[in-house]
Formats: structure tokens, sequence, C-alpha cells
């Protein structure tokens, strides 16, 4: 199986556990004089071997994707990176609060810089995912 479709089920799979917790806390207690239409001890079980499942797939993923870590990370830091970007309060000019006098804000970095960085932020992931798309794609992993 490629890298690509590894990570697609793991995602599915980390979906399947999610609602497999749910519906274990959903249907563990239920009033005394009702019928159970779950078998949550079956639900527990399966569970647990979905994890296990899981825990194989990310293992075989983190292993297959040793050559991209780096651009892995740093994918991760330039999407860090934007949301501090937009963090950054812009306000500029004169601006008047509830009745209160005008108050006059200057910046260092505009809204226009602010978002020229972004901008530049994006190119540098679009270059990054498209290596790790087409690395996904052809990289054949074990699982």
């Amino acid at each position: 199986m490629t890298l690509a479709k590894a990570l697609k089920q793991k995602n599915r799979l980390t979906q399947k556990i999610s609602r497999l917790q749910q519906e274990i806390q959903r249907e563990n207690s239920v009033r005394a004089d009702d019928v159970r239409k779950i078998k949550v001890e079956d639900l527990l079980e399966e569970l647990e071997v979905r994890v296990k499942e899981l825990i194989k797939l990310k293992i075989a993923i983190f292993v297959a994707s040793t050559p991209m870590r780096e651009n892995i990370l740093k994918l991760s830091e330039i999407k860090s990176h934007i949301v501090f970007l937009q963090g950054i309060n812009t306000t500029e000019g004169k601006v008047s609060n509830y009745g209160e006098d005008a108050v006059e804000y200057t910046v260092v970095y505009d809204k226009l810089f602010i978002r020229e960085q972004v901008e530049l932020c994006e190119q540098g992931i679009d270059e990054i995912q498209e290596e790790l798309d087409k690395f996904n794609h052809t990289t054949e992993i074990d699982v």
C-alpha cells in the first residue's frame, strides 16, 4: 500500500476509534429496567483491536516517512508561523471606543505586510506539500 493510502486509512481508523469510544461512553450506563441493545463488552474488544491496528499503522507510516521528516517539521513550523502572523494586532490610525476620545495607533507591521508574509508562507507550504504528496503517492509501505 502507498503511504498516501496508509494516511487515509489512519484517518478512517482514528474516526472509527472515536466513534467506538463515544458509543461505549454513551451506552455503558442504561436504566436498570431498559433492555440493553448494544453489548458494550464487544465494543470495548473492538476498540482494543482497532487501537492496536492504529499503532501498527502509525509506526509503519513513521518509519516510511523518515526521509521526509525535515519537510514535515518545516511544514508544521510554517503553519504555526502563519497563525502567529495572523494574530499580530494591526490596528492603525485614530480609533474611538464607546464615546471615549479617539486614540491614535501606529504599527510596525501593517495589514498589507502581514498579508504578504502569510502569502509567502503559503507558497512555501505549497512547495513542501507538493513534495510530500509525490513522496506519499510513490512510497510503498508494509503494514
